[in-house]
């Protein structure tokens, strides 16, 4: 058997009461019973990454800023992402945008699917996202899931999704699985 993938469930999301936590632990919970899936949630709170202000671009490389640093390492640790992308104002949350522009290379050849809700299912906030992973040179996958009426599938802080939430998502694991797989081999192959 092959080792799993490690994957990194990234919140899009800091506001107080937001959907982006129980959305990510029904992900997380989902990937479970995925023996080719490595799941962690990554809670863009708990790394409080100030606005990129620094003036060197993360493409150049060489960070020197131990936050950037550990950012960096967390990134690259990861064989894909699952981007949980809430609308706001019609657009991808600042903090989440932030996160990915504060490191470059360690994003690189990876795929990325995406979890959105809000309006539209945050089909525009996928949009955007899908444009900025490129320009990181990640492979955004077609799969994602866009969750209509988040706010009445969370009961006591748990979100359920139905039956059309379920199978994007299984769609979207499919489609992480078979990418992440396929380009972790032609990144060690070099």
């Amino acid at each position: 058997m092959t080792e799993p993938l490690k994957i990194l469930i990234i919140m899009g999301s800091v506001r107080e009461g937001r959907m982006a936590e129980p959305v990510a632990h029904w992900v997380a919970e989902q990937a479970a019973s995925r023996e080719a899936l490595d799941c962690e949630i990554i809670d863009l709170k708990d790394w409080n990454l100030p606005f990129y202000a620094f003036a060197k671009a993360p493409a150049a490389g060489g960070y020197t800023d131990p936050l950037q640093i550990r950012w960096a390492q967390k990134i690259a640790s990861a064989d894909g992402y699952i981007l949980i992308a809430p609308e706001y104002n019609h657009g991808a949350p600042a903090v989440l945008k932030n996160a990915l522009d504060f490191v470059y290379a360690e994003w690189n050849r990876k795929p990325v699917t995406f979890v959105g809700y809000g309006g539209n299912g945050g089909a525009r906030s996928i949009e955007q996202l899908t444009c900025t992973t490129r320009e990181l040179r990640m492979a955004p996958l077609e799969g994602s899931v866009h969750i209509m009426g988040v706010w009445g599938k969370v009961k006591d802080g748990v979100f359920t999704g139905d039956e059309r939430d379920v199978k994007w998502l299984g769609h979207g694991f499919d489609e992480i699985s078979w990418w992440g797989t396929t380009l972790k081999a032609g990144r060690e192959r070099g």
